[in-house]
């Protein structure tokens, strides 16, 4: 094969140096086909004749048995899972818009929200920031969040306590989130976010200049969460991308910390959509970035990577994985220094945990009621402990327990616990709990007959047509 002018293949031994591909040899034709319908074999056959690479070589530098690598070859199996495709893409330093993991670049200004919304698109997008793609135009939409130019003056120079007065700001509006829900601040932490940006260019030290670029992160990851609690799905999704955005390239020990929890906030969405495949995706690319990144995640991010986990495993039936993922978050959480977490960790207080812990057996009562009993004892503990600082946090999880009561035969708890979810959440100003409580009202109805439960689902009815 001929090298591209200028260009010259680097044919050493990848296992006793750094494997090296010229940035213009994956845009060859039959390259760019083969990667566009995700067809491997081709790939790594090219790649074997023109590196002279064995199977075994190959399978070193992705992490693939030497026999997966011959099967991928001849078509025996074809790779699907996408953590497999992102570290073999990363390995082989695969540029990410080969591979289709960019937004329509035909759609319109107009057609912002219809770009997000689609599952495909958004996922992709995901997954091309984690690859480290640089340009796509799925970020171009992200410029709705650019200053205007009319703005005040700008100061000239800052310093490690402006940034810090930043960090503590962005804390208010997330004590008033758990406290009051998202809608109430939502709009004034976008401000606050279009703000801090303007800052971009001002002079300080490089140390600054990492901690603002992580305070930009934190400040969107703060937004994007309100705008969902809110659902305002497409402005949550566009907001977390931009904090993923700005978190992979901070040298920063908490940088790793961040972009996992952005991972995982998003798949909390997904499950809360009812898209069980699209959470577990999000769910393993936080994992690998967790396992892969420069810097280790704190046990109480690790503890709210296994409970996502045992989320997705739990909404999908699989009952000792969802428990062993519950295991492992506990233990995490144990081992965890809170002194030292994550300023955005510091809602894992104990009623925190009881509560994740109920909500995993919830999603696995939804196939298997036996899980009902169990899920009850975590979710009152949760409750009873939450105090007026996570009253949110509380109410979200009222309807999760009178569903149980509900799953284990007992009506008038699930009443009784139903009722007090409605005054909870009438308080708030939090839409996704108000969703709670339609799928309480659906779960009731199995009961429909009871004159309670018919009380309480108009309630609920009334309750819901008036937010």
């Amino acid at each position: 094969m001929t090298a591209h002018p200028g260009e010259r293949f680097d044919d050493r031994d990848p296992l006793s140096g750094r494997f090296e591909v010229p940035s213009w040899y994956y845009h060859q034709p039959v390259l760019r086909k083969a990667l566009a319908s995700h067809d491997f074999g081709i790939v790594f056959r090219r790649l074997r004749a023109d590196f002279h690479l064995t199977q075994e070589a190959l399978g070193e530098l992705v992490d693939l048995p030497q026999k997966r690598i011959s099967e991928v070859e001849n078509r025996k199996l074809r790779l699907r899972y996408l953590h497999i495709i992102i570290r073999i893409t990363t390995a082989l330093r695969i540029p990410a818009e080969l591979l289709g993991f960019v937004a329509d670049a035909n759609a319109k200004s107009g057609e912002e929200v219809g770009w997000m919304m689609d599952r495909r698109n958004f996922v992709h997008t995901v997954v091309a920031i984690t690859l480290g793609a640089n340009t796509f135009p799925g970020l171009d939409r992200l410029t709705w969040l650019h200053p205007e130019h009319d703005n005040p003056a700008i100061p000239q120079r800052i310093g490690a306590n402006d940034v810090q007065a930043i960090t503590d700001a962005t804390a208010m509006f997330r004590n008033s989130d758990h406290k009051h829900g998202g809608g109430l601040l939502r709009a004034a932490a976008k401000e606050h976010l279009r703000h801090v940006l303007r800052l971009k260019d001002v002079r300080c030290t490089d140390q600054v200049r990492a901690s603002l670029q992580l305070a930009v992160a934190e400040i969107a990851m703060t937004a994007a969460w309100m705008s969902y609690d809110v659902e305002e799905h497409d402005d949550a999704r566009r907001l977390w991308l931009f904090a993923l955005n700005q978190a992979r390239t901070v040298q920063d020990p908490r940088t790793a910390d961040l972009a996992v929890d952005v991972y995982l906030d998003m798949a909390h969405q997904a499950l809360h959509l009812d898209e069980y495949g699209e959470a577990l995706k999000l769910v393993q690319l936080a994992r690998m970035v967790a396992d892969s990144h420069d810097y280790p995640i704190s046990d109480s991010t690790r503890s709210y990577l296994s409970t996502n986990m045992a989320w997705c495993r739990g909404a999908q039936g699989q009952a000792d994985a969802c428990r062993r993922e519950m295991d492992s978050a506990q233990q995490s959480y144990l081992n965890a220094d809170l002194t030292a977490a994550p300023t955005w960790a510091s809602h894992l207080v104990p009623a925190e945990i009881a509560a994740q812990r109920g909500h995993a057996l919830f999603l696995l009562s939804h196939t298997d009621r036996a899980n009902a009993a169990e899920a009850i004892e975590h979710l009152h503990t949760a409750v009873s402990g939450y105090g007026t600082t996570y009253t949110r946090s509380r109410a979200l999880n009222l309807p999760g327990l009178a569903t149980c009561y509900f799953y284990a035969g007992d009506v008038q708890a699930g009443v009784r616990t139903g009722l007090a979810a409605i005054t909870a959440i009438s308080g708030l100003s939090s839409r996704r709990a108000y969703t709670r409580l339609t799928k309480l009202s659906k779960t009731a109805g199995m009961f429909a007959n009871h004159p309670d439960v018919a009380e309480l689902r108009a309630q609920i009815a009334q309750t819901v047509a008036t937010t």
